[in-house]
């Protein structure tokens, strides 16, 4: 029963007409139908799978085993019978956005193996993004000139052709596939650029892409993984990439081309109002402690955000004149505090266990000492630590 594959032929088209040769209950108990033939490409070769509607019903997925393709739709199972006739509608925004990434990582993958000797090893087409994996590191320069010339190949405007080969014709033609062929193969060529096995809807004509732009390209297994776009994809990336740089130019008051200039200001203002925060809270923590009389047991400061070698070393100065809980409690009330302990007459993580008890602190560490964030204001602190008694 195997299902003809309408999208092999016509991939523009957007309605048909089929037969339905079953119905039956797919793995999550939707309806699911079969039919003798279909213009839905099914989730295949990392691609995702089309939409629209059968009969009026909402398509959910679409999936193939075996050249048999399995429609599972939002509809009970008694509205369709065998042998019925039934129309079909084809997503075509989705369908089209698809053809056009498909064609894009295409063009993509075949200079990269052209130019660069890397090898497309896993690709996934989603409704929001394509992922392609990749063998071989580029340098920031060949990632440039690499999306430059995938973009060389739109404005050529060059053929895409899509058919079927023989094993004959497959025997005499180089192409890239992970797989060994024992029959006939599709495959899909862009003159000079890439021929490849592949079972999806492609463009007709690169220029109908219009843009590619890779999005991100980090280094994955030895190789690399780009994210990539294309087509009306890539289009409202770089529409909305405009808009938060035009947002940008209003708050900063700035020029387009003066946005990383006036960041980098910005930047620097705010590193040194933080540094000037710290070392003001370690002039309120030096105060705090010459205020501690020297014959008390605990000794427990509260200040505002100071680093951690300031803080320990703190901690340390308390503990050589105090027995009992030495700490420094570095935050504020809102935003919770990070915290150091000693406890040279006992056991610190004492301290911790307590927080944690009654507070939900983490961290830990030591007998010695322990460190650790606690999301609690002064008082309930203090309180808490009190409890120790």
């Amino acid at each position: 029963m195997i299902t003809k594959k309408l999208y092999d032929e016509a991939p523009y088209d957007r309605e048909f007409r089929a037969a339905i040769k079953d119905v039956v209950k797919t793995k999550n108990g939707k309806t699911g139908l079969i039919l003798d033939q279909t213009l839905f490409f099914p989730e295949e070769g990392g691609q995702s799978c089309d939409k629209g509607t059968l009969g009026g019903f909402e398509i959910t997925h679409v999936s193939i085993d075996e050249d048999v393709i399995i429609h599972e739709l939002q509809a009970p199972a008694d509205a369709f019978s065998t042998g019925d006739q039934i129309n079909g509608v084809i997503d075509w925004d989705h369908r089209f956005s698809n053809m056009q990434n498909h064609t894009g990582e295409h063009i993509l993958s075949g200079i990269l193996h052209r130019d660069y000797s890397s090898e497309n090893m896993g690709f996934h087409l989603s409704d929001n993004i394509v992922t392609l994996d990749t063998t071989k590191v580029l340098t920031p320069g060949q990632l440039s000139e690499l999306e430059k010339k995938a973009n060389e190949v739109i404005y050529a405007n060059l053929p895409v052709l899509c058919r079927y080969y023989t094993k004959d014709e497959l025997d005499h033609m180089e192409y890239r596939s992970k797989l060994d062929f024992e029959e006939s193969a599709r495959l899909v060529v862009i003159p000079g650029v890439d021929i490849c096995a592949c079972c999806a809807p492609h463009v007709k004509h690169t220029g109908e892409i219009g843009l590619i732009k890779i999005i991100k390209a980090i280094n994955y297994k030895g190789g690399m993984r780009f994210s990539i776009l294309s087509g009306r994809r890539a289009y409202e990336y770089i529409c909305a990439e405009c808009s938060r740089m035009d947002d940008l130019t209003h708050l900063l008051s700035e020029k387009r081309e003066n946005l990383i200039s006036a960041v980098e200001r910005l930047l620097e203002k705010t590193e040194s109002y933080r540094l000037e925060k710290i070392e003001n809270a370690k002039r309120m923590l030096d105060g705090e402690m010459e205020k501690i009389d020297d014959s008390a047991e605990d000794a427990v400061i509260f200040v505002e955000e100071v680093n951690d070698i300031t803080q320990r070393n703190a901690v340390n100065d308390l503990a050589s004149k105090h027995s009992g809980i030495c700490g420094v409690f570095s935050g504020n009330d809102n935003d919770g505090y990070k915290f150091i302990i000693s406890m040279p007459g006992g056991d610190a993580r004492e301290a911790s266990d307590l927080l944690r008890e009654k507070l939900h602190a983490k961290g830990g560490g030591s007998k010695d000492m322990v460190q650790g964030s606690v999301n609690a204001a002064k008082d309930v602190i203090i309180e808490a630590l009190n409890g120790r008694r």
